[in-house]
C-alpha cells in the first residue's frame, strides 16, 4: 500500500513539474501541437510524433545551458545538416538526454517495490539515448550507402557523356532524370549551386556532402573537365575500378549471412535429391512389372 502511495506521488509531481516546465519554456498545448502536426501532414513535409514535438520544444529551450565541444559540435552539426533535422548541436543532444530520463524517471519509485522492473527502465532509457542519438548518424550512413550503390552507375553516365559533350552541368541533369530519390535530391542542390555560383565549388560542397571517396574520385574527374582536361579515360578506368568495388561488397554482404546462405543451399540440395529419387523410384516401379 505503501509503494502504491509513493507511485502515485511520484506520478503527480511528475506531471506537475512537466506542466510547469512546459510554462516557463512557452511549450505549445496538445491541441495546438496536433493542428500544426494535421497542417504538416496535408502539406506532404512530414509526420512528427506529439512527444517529438514536446521535447524538441524543451531541448531548445534548454540549450543555451549546454556546452560542446567544438570538433564534436562541426560533426553534428554536418550530419544533422545531411540528415535534415533543423536542430542545433546542442539542442539535438539534450533531445537525447530529455527522451532517456523521461524513461529513466519511472524506474526511481519502482526500486521501492519492484527493482527488477526499475533496473529495467534504466536499461531501457540507455537504449533510447543511444537510439534518439545515433538516430541522425544512422540515416546518414545508409543514405551515403544507398547513393554510393548508385555511383557505378553515374560514373558511366558521365564516361559516355564525356565522348560528345563536356558541359558539366548539361551531364548532371541529363543523369537526374534517371537517378535515385537520394542522389537525385543532391543533384538538385548542386546543379542549382552551380547555376548561381562557382562550378568547382559547388562540386566541391557536393563531395563534403556526402563523405565517399568513391563520389570524391566521380568530382576530380569533373573538375578536371571543368579545366578543360580530357577525362574519357579516367572515367572509363574509374568505371572498372568501381565496378571491382561493387563486386567486393556484394560478396562481403553474401559472406555476412553464411547460415542463410546455407540454408537456401540445403534447400537446393535436397530438392536436387528429391528429383533423382523420384525419378529412380519411377524406373524402378517400371522395370518391376517385367519380373511379374
Amino acid at each position: 500500500m505503501i509503494g502504491l502511495l509513493i507511485l502515485c506521488a511520484a506520478v503527480f509531481t511528475g506531471i506537475g513539474i512537466f506542466h510547469l516546465s512546459c510554462a516557463l519554456i512557452d511549450v505549445p498545448t496538445a491541441r495546438t501541437s496536433k493542428t500544426m502536426m494535421r497542417a504538416k501532414k496535408q502539406t506532404g513535409t512530414g509526420e512528427e510524433k506529439l512527444f517529438d514535438v514536446y521535447v524538441s520544444k524543451l531541448a531548445v529551450g534548454l540549450s543555451r545551458f549546454v556546452k560542446l565541444d567544438p570538433v564534436k559540435k562541426n560533426r553534428l552539426q554536418t550530419t544533422l545538416a545531411i540528415a535534415g533535422i533543423h536542430l542545433t548541436p546542442e539542442s539535438y543532444t539534450l533531445k537525447a538526454y530529455i527522451t532517456a530520463l523521461a524513461v529513466a524517471l519511472p524506474a526511481l519509485p519502482c526500486f521501492t517495490f519492484m527493482p527488477l522492473f526499475g533496473f529495467l527502465l534504466l536499461g531501457l532509457a540507455v537504449m533510447m539515448w543511444f537510439a534518439t542519438y545515433y538516430e541522425a548518424f544512422d540515416y546518414v550512413k545508409k543514405r551515403k550507402k544507398i547513393i554510393e550503390a548508385e555511383l557505378p552507375r553515374f560514373a558511366v553516365t558521365i564516361a559516355h557523356n564525356l565522348e560528345n559533350d563536356r558541359d558539366v552541368v548539361k551531364i548532371l541533369s541529363s543523369y537526374r532524370r534517371v537517378a535515385g530519390p537520394e542522389l537525385g535530391h543532391e543533384l538538385d542542390v548542386t546543379i542549382a549551386d552551380m547555376v548561381t555560383g562557382n562550378y568547382e565549388n559547388a562540386l566541391l560542397r557536393f563531395q563534403n556532402r556526402i563523405g565517399s571517396t568513391m563520389l570524391s574520385d566521380i568530382i576530380r574527374g569533373l573538375i578536371g573537365t571543368l579545366r578543360g582536361d580530357d577525362q574519357q579515360m579516367f572515367f572509363k578506368m574509374l568505371t572498372v575500378d568501381m565496378r571491382q568495388i561493387e563486386q567486393s561488397n556484394l560478396k562481403k554482404e553474401a559472406a555476412k549471412r553464411p547460415k542463410q546462405m546455407q540454408k537456401y543451399s540445403m534447400m537446393m540440395l535436397f530438392c536436387i535429391l528429391l528429383i533423382y529419387v523420384v525419378v529412380l523410384s519411377v524406373e524402378v516401379i517400371g522395370s518391376l512389372g517385367s519380373f511379374f
